[in-house]
């Protein structure tokens, strides 16, 4: 009898705390019989399709499970069965193999990395124009309501100042080859957003008095943030979010079996839009849609760089005497980067 085909172990009847030295082996047919290992007498036998093998974990011996629930174990917890499947026994040879773990363990959260960093944008660039615009609407109105209840107030701006954002705005709006055409514009007061503008996947855009009043005397500036804004609507960018987010959520769930997460995030995916900022990429792609349209409109592209300049110089201290930006900066990174790349595209 071949080294290979007796194996020594610990034998458990179905149902039974009991364990008994024992010896497994195997016919040239697949035939199975484990004899207690001090008097020979047969515990068990089975044929190739009443036993399997268990599953193969690093320094854990493989289980030979049975039909009837009985077990057998073998002492060596590095003994692998001849008979694995071929997957198993490449996992078998792996574990042994330490350069191997060292490259699993290096390459896993490479991979992982490059997942929700690279593929998940990519994939949710190519998924979003499939997306309904019932759905964009549902995500909008939903954020939209949340805000109203929570973060945004009347607006406290004179007619006089009101009439000017509108006028930017339809004016903007009549005169630019638009992609989306059910564009919406609010003016609220927010002391928790403070001087901000944001854009919503229905093509509502919020724009608050504290932005207004900062810009008060730089018009052209408060067209540029709504033009930046328009830009993210345009560039599908709030849907893309969402995306790259469930599209994480999925990966996440997947490798550490958290189902509900996805559920909670689907249920969600308007505080998505609140609690995350755009990519840097999705900055850009508005920065640079706003400076186009500007000169489409015959104005200077250093208006999107005077709003920008405003924002970064006007200081807020909050209740410790802190000093910090805005609110608008701090989920639109590279400000003076933005301000520099504007200034660029400014014609003599």
């Amino acid at each position: 009898m071949s080294a290979l085909s007796a194996v020594n172990g610990q034998f458990q009847h179905a149902g039974s705390s009991t364990l008994y030295r024992a010896v497994a082996t195997f016919a040239d047919n697949g035939q199975l019989t484990i004899c207690s290992d001090d008097n020979d007498t047969v515990l068990t036998e089975a044929a190739p399709a009443d036993y399997r093998f268990g599953t193969v974990i690093p320094g854990l011996a493989v289980e030979l499970q049975l039909r009837d629930g009985a077990i057998f174990v073998p002492d060596d917890p590095r003994f692998r069965w001849p008979q694995l499947s071929g997957t198993a026994k490449t996992a078998a040879r792996l574990e042994s193999h330490k350069l191997s773990i060292l490259a699993a363990v290096i390459l896993s959260p490479l991979l992982l990395w490059w997942i929700i960093v690279d593929l998940m944008p990519m994939l949710a660039s190519a998924a979003v124009p499939l997306v309904p615009d019932s759905v964009k609407q549902q995500m909008g109105q939903q954020t939209f309501y949340t805000l109203q209840q929570t973060a945004l107030q009347p607006t406290e701006l004179t007619p006089a100042q009101q009439a000017t954002v509108n006028y930017h705005w339809q004016m903007a709006l009549q005169k630019l080859p638009l992609e989306y055409k059910d564009y919406k514009l609010h003016l609220y007061k927010s002391d928790f957003f403070g001087a901000n503008a944001f854009a919503l996947p229905d093509g509502t855009v919020v724009i608050t008095d504290e932005l207004v009043t900062l810009l008060k005397d730089k018009p052209d500036a408060i067209l540029a943030v709504l033009l930046h804004e328009i830009g993210h609507v345009e560039g599908l960018h709030s849907v893309r979010l969402i995306a790259q987010s469930l599209g994480a959520a999925l990966v996440f769930g997947i490798l550490f079996g958290d189902p509900e997460g996805i559920a909670d995030l689907l249920l969600g995916s308007g505080s998505v839009m609140l609690q995350s900022a755009f990519s840097r990429d999705m900055e850009r792609e508005a920065d640079q849609f706003a400076v186009e349209q500007l000169k489409a409109l015959g104005k200077s592209p250093s208006a999107f760089a005077d709003a920008m300049s405003a924002l970064l110089n006007e200081r807020s201290t909050d209740d410790q005497g802190t000093s910090t930006l805005l609110k608008y900066l701090s989920t639109h990174p590279d400000t003076r980067e933005r301000i520099e790349q504007a200034r660029q595209h400014d014609t003599p």
